[in-house]
């Protein structure tokens, strides 16, 4: 297996991060799959540019009459200290992406709406009560739907915080990620870690909320054809990878400031046609929420689960204190 990393390249510029790719045809096509690598001939990632090119066909269509798809799907799981963690429930979700060139040529905004489902443990259905064995209640599960999540794909971005970007000059890093080539494959990652105060106020929402600050961490990891990477004709790459997510308590758990965590472990794919979905979250959403089918035409404002929690819900009350009449 032929390992070349790419995480140590020195950046030299944009210029030649996409470059014209001679002849037409299913011949063209051949040498270019042939010489396709991680520095060309079609885009380089040792550049921002490249690397611009690349993450916007991993995550959308640049054809910004296309609405694209990702999916993923995996389990939850509860870790608590001095026991072993334990699988809760499987998890399924799917996103529709649009990207919208930059008014500059420079890069993309990504517009998206993603659903997810908690499903069974066992025989995969829908979860809208679930069992919480951790405090032994029926609770009402929130499924995930986010109507509008908005970023920048762009050579030098804007940090992003938990709810909004933080627009820093002095933290705008050139955009490039930690590419690996292994054969014919390009694989790369990309870790966020997440830290704010939690709209959920201990105070208000005392069963509900972790605390009065959040930490949230996702590690993503994405695996793509050297060929479609280097193939200008092709809009948007497959591809596939893992997720893992990891947060406080969800607050319909009912958890409230009880120490422990989950996580999501997940595999993920992406494509331009539904078809290569899953089929169960492809009837999910077209019954639950059938707009979110087709991937939003223009920037709206953005709205985190939690902000939507407090929207759509109302506090529990607190259980009674040992001793005292309920």
């Amino acid at each position: 297996m032929m390992l070349v990393n790419r995480r140590n390249l020195i950046v030299t510029g944009a210029a030649g991060a996409v470059v014209a790719v001679p002849g037409t045809g299913r011949a063209a096509a051949l040498r270019t799959a042939a010489a396709a690598s991680l520095s060309g001939p079609y885009v380089d990632l040792a550049t921002p540019d490249g690397n611009v090119n690349a993450w916007a066909r991993i995550n959308g269509s640049i054809d910004p009459a296309v609405t694209s798809y990702s999916w993923y799907s995996g389990r939850v799981t509860g870790m608590r200290p001095g026991e072993a963690a334990r699988d809760l429930m499987r998890i399924i979700g799917m996103g529709a992406v649009r990207l919208l060139p930059l008014a500059d040529g420079k890069g993309f905004q990504m517009l998206r709406k993603e659903l997810g489902f908690f499903l069974d443990l066992e025989s995969g259905a829908v979860l809208d009560k679930w069992h919480n064995p951790y405090n032994d209640e029926m609770v009402e599960v929130a499924h995930i739907a986010n109507p509008a999540i908005n970023a920048r794909i762009e050579a030098f971005p804007r940090p992003q915080g938990l709810y909004e970007a933080v627009d820093d000059p002095k933290a705008r890093a050139p955009f490039i990620l930690p590419w690996t080539r292994i054969r014919d494959r390009a694989v790369t990652e990309q870790h966020t870690n997440l830290w704010a105060k939690n709209p959920l106020d201990p105070a208000i929402w005392v069963r509900e909320s972790s605390g009065p600050n959040i930490a949230i961490s996702d590690s993503n990891s994405f695996n793509i054809s050297l060929a479609d990477l280097q193939n200008p004709a092709l809009k948007k790459i497959p591809s596939f990878g893992n997720w893992v997510h990891s947060r406080p308590w969800q607050p319909w758990m009912l958890m409230g400031q009880s120490p422990g965590a989950i996580q999501y472990n997940c595999i993920t794919a992406s494509s331009d046609q539904l078809a290569d979905l899953p089929p169960q979250i492809v009837v999910l959403a077209r019954t639950r929420f059938p707009d979110f089918l087709e991937a939003p035409r223009t920037v709206t404002r953005a709205e985190s689960s939690l902000a939507r929690y407090m929207r759509t819900r109302k506090p529990t009350p607190p259980l009674p204190t040992p001793g005292m009449q309920p």
